[in-house]
């Protein structure tokens, strides 16, 4: 067993780090194993009983081949048993591209060998624009004894015809089709960031996929009729729709905005009754969401599609709370999920600090990809957010919340404490990347408070500590990432942070 562990653990850590080949009609491209982790991982999901992290694979390839549209998977797979054996299986699979980009993959052979009760498939989901494979995601199932295995790959083959001629692309920006203003040139200087490193930090998970529902309609299982099974994992990515009475700006793809409760949010003491009246007659504007994928891979090598435009939101609805301070580098586009948090943080900052802003640096562009010197900010699910001050001469840019070796006198850590827990509770938040003074400040008010211990392994506190990156060039913003939502399915989440408060 501790073979096998060991074995399998290596083996990851060698597959993460391979590179693929050219595209070869005969032998196929080797697929990349995305993170698994190092020990079997049974989780009950919908009714299922999921094993992660109890497979590996050996000598698998991906073929795609453009003219047909069909994809051949094949390879050898091992999994661990529960009952503690190793399990081997060869599999050769093939499937043909459907019209919205995917291909379910089968055994195509008409019967299955004598006794064979174990169930196995695959689905690739096509991440090229235009819904070509050539880039793809594969999810492999295998179900035996009520337990489905599921291993993720990934293939990256050469799109030959595509590369025949072509010259290479120009890191150019593209006119927002919203209002943007206007007789603007906009170069590589202007879109440069912050300055220092944005901090990917750790290494990518899986892609979010549609696993339950592959699992049904794919392998033809069935989930238990068991409620109590009915809810999700307990690291599983939030849904695209929070709690219905839960008092929030308009949240992705739930229909009207909830209405105000008084007896949850009081207006503070030090705001002006006059700025209350509008928010009992009129609730926060509802933006546009996009009911269609949006964040397509991961964020330091992804893309953006169906964005949506938070600077035309911000130009088009008054008061929001927050300000787009570079409209110009056209970098203002988001995920529905990214679109929520802003909107959440701009109406925490008109009710705590009714006299600025939440002033707001990059984003991401129309189209995601590269953008400037950042690292990530490729796929709608990064911000870089001023710090709050109580000095107006800092208002509407990025000063420094640090001087020298500790907080800057005119930072107020403890409004800045509770936007955090705020946004964290959503349990949308990855990560958010500050400066290490300023996470150590936060540490010592949470201790301060009584609201930390040693101890303390779970809770809003711990988890917004948790998610509180400590990050050298992070002293004049906080950049904000939002997880893939289950409503992002060819979205690559991050492995999760180190589960640590970073306090002692």
């Amino acid at each position: 067993m501790r073979r096998f562990l060991y074995f399998l653990f290596s083996s990851c850590l060698i597959l993460s780090f391979t590179a693929c080949a050219p595209d070869s009609r005969e032998q196929g491209v080797p697929a990349v194993t995305t993170h698994e982790s190092p020990k079997p991982v049974i989780v009950e999901e919908k009714g299922y009983r999921i094993a992660r992290g109890a497979t590996n694979i050996q000598d698998m390839s991906v073929n795609y081949d453009p003219q047909t549209k069909s994809m051949r998977l094949k390879g050898k797979i091992e999994y661990l048993a529960e009952s503690g054996g190793i399990e081997k299986r060869s599999i050769d699979l093939s499937g043909v591209q459907s019209e919205d980009g995917y291909v379910v993959l089968k055994d195509q052979r008409r019967e299955a060998p004598n006794g064979d009760k174990v169930r196995v498939a695959a689905k690739a989901t096509c991440l090229s624009e235009g819904n070509s494979c050539f880039s793809s995601f594969i999810d492999i199932y295998i179900h035996s004894e009520g337990l489905t295995y599921h291993h993720q790959i990934e293939s990256h083959q050469k799109d030959e015809k595509a590369a025949e001629g072509a010259e290479p692309k120009k890191d150019s920006v593209k006119k927002s089709e919203t209002e943007t203003p206007a007789n603007v040139a906009v170069t590589e200087e202007d879109i440069e960031f912050e300055g220092g490193s944005d901090g990917v930090d750790g290494e990518p998970g899986q892609y979010i996929g549609s696993v339950t529902e592959d699992i049904e309609k794919i392998l033809g299982v069935t989930p238990k009729e068991d409620p109590k099974k009915d809810s999700p994992a307990k690291d599983e990515p939030p849904k695209a729709e929070p709690p219905a009475k839960k008092d929030t700006p308009p949240a992705p793809r739930k229909d009207p905005p909830a209405k105000e409760d008084p007896k949850k949010n009081p207006p503070k003491a030090k705001e002006d009754p006059k700025d209350d009246e509008p928010k009992k007659s009129e609730p926060v504007p509802k933006p546009v969401m996009r009911n269609a994928i949006q964040a397509v891979g991961q964020v330091g090598n992804g893309r953006l599609q169906n964005a949506i435009d938070l600077y035309g939101y911000e130009k088009n609805h008054a008061n929001v709370g927050f300000e787009i301070i570079r409209p110009k580098r056209l970098t203002h586009f988001a995920t529905n999920e990214l679109t929520h948090i802003m909107l959440l943080m701009g109406k925490f900052t008109r009710q705590n600090l009714p006299e600025q802003k939440l002033y707001v640096g990059d984003l991401s562009r129309e189209k995601g990809g590269k953008l400037g010197s950042h690292l990530s900010h490729q796929t709608g699910l990064d911000v870089d957010v001023a710090f709050y001050f109580d000095n107006k001469t800092f208002f509407g840019r990025f000063a420094s919340a640090v001087a020298v070796d500790k907080p800057h006198g005119s930072w107020l850590p403890e409004v800045q404490w509770r936007l955090f827990k705020e946004v964290v509770q959503t349990k949308y938040i990855d990560r958010i990347f500050i400066h290490a003074t300023l996470k150590k400040s936060l540490c010592e008010l949470a201790i301060k408070n009584g609201e930390l211990q040693k101890d303390t392994k779970d809770g809003v506190v711990y988890e917004t500590l948790r998610r509180l990156i400590p990050e050298k060039d992070h002293h004049n913003h906080f950049h904000l990432r939002v997880k893939c939502s289950s409503a992002q399915a060819l979205c690559r989440q991050m492995a999760e942070p180190v589960n640590s408060s970073g306090c002692f």
